[in-house]
């Protein structure tokens, strides 16, 4: 952030930087209006989560939010607004006479969106704590943000490298008609099967890996295929090999489907799959003192002489002891707001309380394990640790080996993990009371 304060300090309109952390876009003009010092963290980490808050647009303001349907007019969605005062505080808001909504719960399920430990948010500028953050709203449409405190930074850079392994193709084809699922698996493993015959003539060997979907047979949510009574599923079958000659074979196998095997088979979406490479993410973290940054071609220097030698972790997990408090039981959207999104091959999971009288009940209930029973189909080496912010009455599950390689790398139909939130929403939370005693209608 702080050469981009540079930047506007020596007049510029548009700046354009190289590989920059999002929330810097927010935090450097914030440095540069008020005069903030690079060691004032308290102030940075401040600007750094207003920068948070806003980087990914309307999810904000009402995208993405859990209470979808009290959100306005999505067609007109109003992009956030973060109004700051010189000691770091600020609002959010949005565009007058636009849909959208800014609320607690927006602005909470941002401040989790693709967090890891949040005891220490760690960025260039400053290592952030948003344990006890504070969240209010003030206003129809406005939320005041305050308490995130801010240590010194590390003295590296992380650094977001990918390389190439290999290619994959993913083809998606309806199957309709009874035991729709049954037949639709049936018929991509055939496939697949009959390539590796041809591959096995042509030298190139088996798939590396490969993965069936019957998308509206519960496959998302580990359901069997075998159970599964749905009528009409999209078929997600996805492949992954070294040699760009065997995708492309693939691709030319698929047709086969349509008249040699079970019946129901439409068509292809979009048609036959096109190799694509496979990048695989690698973050590493460089020394600061070995990346040259110029400013206007001139050379620049932080003012910033305070590193941290060690990173902040939040304690480990506390088992805490579960109280019945009554014979009710409910979905846990019925209690909590929940976002979920993605690090490389690992996801979050956030979780916050729709009133802090839930908090210890939940605490209690929402542990490490039991996350991981519950989404245990993301992956046989998923791990899962669970971290507290009890300033907003929320938690956050990081889920490491969720998601297949993630992004580009993944052959999952959700390689960023963006559902794994909406499919936690079920997880059946038990005994507790009424819901007016949770200040719940």
């Amino acid at each position: 952030a702080e050469p981009i304060a540079r930047a506007l300090d020596d007049g510029a309109d548009i700046i354009i930087t190289g590989r920059c952390v999002d929330s810097a876009l927010v935090l450097g003009p914030l440095i540069h209006k008020f005069g903030w010092k690079m060691n004032e963290f308290d102030k940075l980490a401040q600007g750094s989560l207003a920068g948070h808050l806003v980087e990914c647009g309307a999810q904000c303001s009402g995208g993405n939010f859990t209470d979808w349907h009290k959100v306005p007019d999505f067609s007109n969605v109003g992009f956030p607004i973060v109004d700051v005062r010189p000691d770091g505080m600020f609002k959010v808001t949005k565009s007058v006479n636009t849909g959208g909504l800014v609320s607690f719960g927006t602005v909470a399920e941002q401040m989790l969106y693709e967090i890891g430990d949040p005891q220490c948010y760690a960025l260039p500028d400053v290592n952030c704590d948003f344990t006890n953050v504070s969240i209010k709203e003030v206003s129809e449409n406005e939320v005041e943000v305050s308490g995130a405190i801010g240590r010194a930074p590390s003295s590296t850079y992380k650094v977001s490298a990918t390389y190439v392994d290999g290619y994959k193709a993913t083809s998606m084809a309806p199957m309709i008609g009874p035991k729709a699922a049954q037949k639709g698996y049936l018929n991509s493993i055939s496939t697949i099967k009959r390539c590796e015959k041809v591959f096995a003539k042509m030298g190139l060997g088996s798939f590396e890996e490969y993965n069936i979907e019957c998308l509206g047979s519960g496959s998302n949510y580990g359901k069997d295929i075998e159970s599964s009574e749905a009528r009409e599923v999209v078929v997600w079958a996805s492949v992954r090999h070294k040699k760009k000659a065997a995708i492309e074979a693939y691709a030319k196998e698929i047709a086969g489907a349509s008249t040699g095997m079970a019946p129901g088979f439409t068509t292809m979406l979009g048609g036959r799959p096109r190799p694509t490479p496979i990048l695989r993410y690698k973050p590493f973290l460089y020394s600061k003192e070995l990346v040259d940054i110029t400013v206007n071609d001139s050379e620049f220097k932080s003012s910033n002489t305070e590193f941290s030698l060690t990173q902040p972790q939040s304690p480990a997990e506390e088992i805490v002891s579960v109280i019945n408090e009554g014979e009710h039981s409910y979905r846990l959207e019925e209690l909590a707001y929940l976002r979920s999104g993605d690090k490389g091959d690992s996801a979050n999971l956030g979780i916050i309380c729709r009133d802090k009288s839930l908090y210890d009940a939940l605490n209690a209930r929402l542990t490490s394990a039991a996350v991981k029973n519950h989404l245990s189909h993301l992956g046989k080496d998923l791990v899962v640790t669970k971290y507290n912010l009890p300033g907003v009455g929320a938690f956050n599950f990081v889920l490491d080996n969720a998601l297949g390689g993630g992004g580009v790398a993944s052959l999952k139909s959700d390689p960023q993990g963006k559902a794994i939130g909406q499919i936690f929403s079920d997880f059946v939370v038990e005994g507790l009371k009424e819901k007016e005693c949770y200040n719940l209608k």
